[in-house]
């Protein structure tokens, strides 16, 4: 069984190695559309086998976060450009996932760090959790004219949320929590300590859920106005 286990990996790093060496024929730093092109496709195919290989680190470490999964996708999104942006650098010595894994935990880890000074991992029990980005922080974003700082219009694009966008975020285990939901009770004034007993989830999880997709919800509601 151990050989058996043993051979898969090495088949799989010989197809990635493949793959890396598609990607290295076309060189980044050539105008030519056509091998632009070619190069983003070689890319593409890489990430594909790279994400379905079944070998990417569960970065166990860190499976009690509140949203572990967002933390995970963030993360594993910064290693994957990581690696489009720094595959010349490759040294084909090592295994091609002994790399992107070891990428991936130093990427975890920076983001975690970045969030855990921003307090959004670890809460005080029963404080207040400050938000980073507020609706006032919205209001901000949005302002184009004095029209559009109106809370009463902001509220009406949150409430038609015409794309459904805002209703399909979900908090992963709470079906009923979503974006839409979350920022409806914000805008009617509530905290979040209000928001956490209202909705039956700890405060960090929708706090960091709010908090994470801030600048996407900011590009959404552009939109219409």
């Amino acid at each position: 069984m151990s050989n058996d286990f043993h051979e898969r990996d090495n088949d799989l790093n010989l197809q990635l190695q493949q793959l890396v060496k598609e990607v290295k024929q076309f060189s980044a730093t050539d105008d030519s559309p056509v091998i632009r092109a070619k190069r983003r496709i070689a890319l593409n195919r890489l990430i594909n086998a790279i994400q379905f290989s079944g070998r990417l680190s569960k970065q166990t470490k860190w499976l009690g976060l509140p949203n572990y999964p967002d933390y995970y996708n963030e993360a594993l999104q910064k290693t994957l450009i990581e690696i489009c942006n720094g595959i010349e650098q490759y040294n084909p010595q090592y295994p091609v996932m002994a790399w992107v894994n070891q990428t991936f935990k130093w990427r975890f880890d920076d983001l975690i760090t970045k969030e855990q000074k921003k307090g959004l991992t670890q809460v005080p029990k029963n404080k207040e959790m400050s938000p980073i980005l507020s609706l006032d922080n919205l209001h901000e974003e949005l302002i184009i004219d004095d029209d559009i700082s109106d809370e009463e219009q902001l509220k009406q694009i949150i409430e038609a949320d015409t794309e459904n966008y805002l209703t399909n975020e979900i908090i992963q285990g709470h079906p009923q929590v979503s974006l839409k939901v979350i920022l409806m009770l914000l805008l009617a004034g509530k905290k979040w300590k209000e928001i956490s007993e209202e909705l039956g989830v700890p405060m960090t999880t929708a706090s960091s859920f709010y908090q994470r997709r801030m600048r996407k919800i900011i590009a959404y509601v552009k939109k219409y106005i």
